[in-house]
């Protein structure tokens, strides 16, 4: 039994036999703790250096660029001698460099405007030259967003192919 307990009963003892003494039994006194806010603990901190990304070029590209030279003439004789039209042309050149280089935003997106050109010329809508200026065009967009395009594709070589054949700068 505690001492609190053994009091209370000590004093009520007294009361009941009548001895009409009071005996005052002081309270413990009541602590209260004041409830502390939860603190997160503290999460690790990694420290990465923010490098600019450099760019590179994948080690092919231009041995696929010439690839896809060769091709592009080897196709445009076909078109010259009759074997196949320039859509024809078009498309196995698209067939080619998907198998030689893969898919990547820059390359597909010209592609379609290649393909929209040799369209179109074939069909007689649009001259030879507005074919090209139409391509062309692709092409000055792509150069114009490139130095500030996050994530550049390292074999755009399709792309580049025919930024050469305009004479144009390279995106490198």
């Amino acid at each position: 039994m505690n001492a609190k307990k053994l009091l209370l009963s000590f004093a009520t003892v007294l009361l009941v036999a009548g001895c009409g003494t009071t005996i005052s039994i002081p309270s413990a006194p009541t602590i209260k703790k004041q409830p502390q806010p939860v603190q997160p603990a503290p999460q690790p901190v990694e420290l990465v250096e923010q490098r600019p990304q450099v760019f590179r070029l994948a080690p092919n590209h231009w041995a696929d660029v010439q690839d896809i030279r060769n091709e592009a003439v080897r196709l445009s004789r076909e078109v010259g001698q009759g074997n196949i039209t320039k859509v024809q042309a078009a498309q196995e050149l698209n067939q080619f460099r998907l198998a030689l280089v893969g898919s990547n935003v820059i390359d597909d997106n010209v592609y379609d405007v290649y393909l929209r050109g040799a369209v179109g010329s074939q069909s007689g809508q649009i001259s030879s030259a507005q074919s090209k200026q139409l391509i062309q065009t692709a092409l000055e967009v792509w150069q114009n967003s490139w130095p500030t395009m996050q994530n550049k594709p390292d074999n755009h070589a399709f792309t580049n192919f025919l930024m050469q054949t305009m004479g144009m700068t390279p995106l490198q």
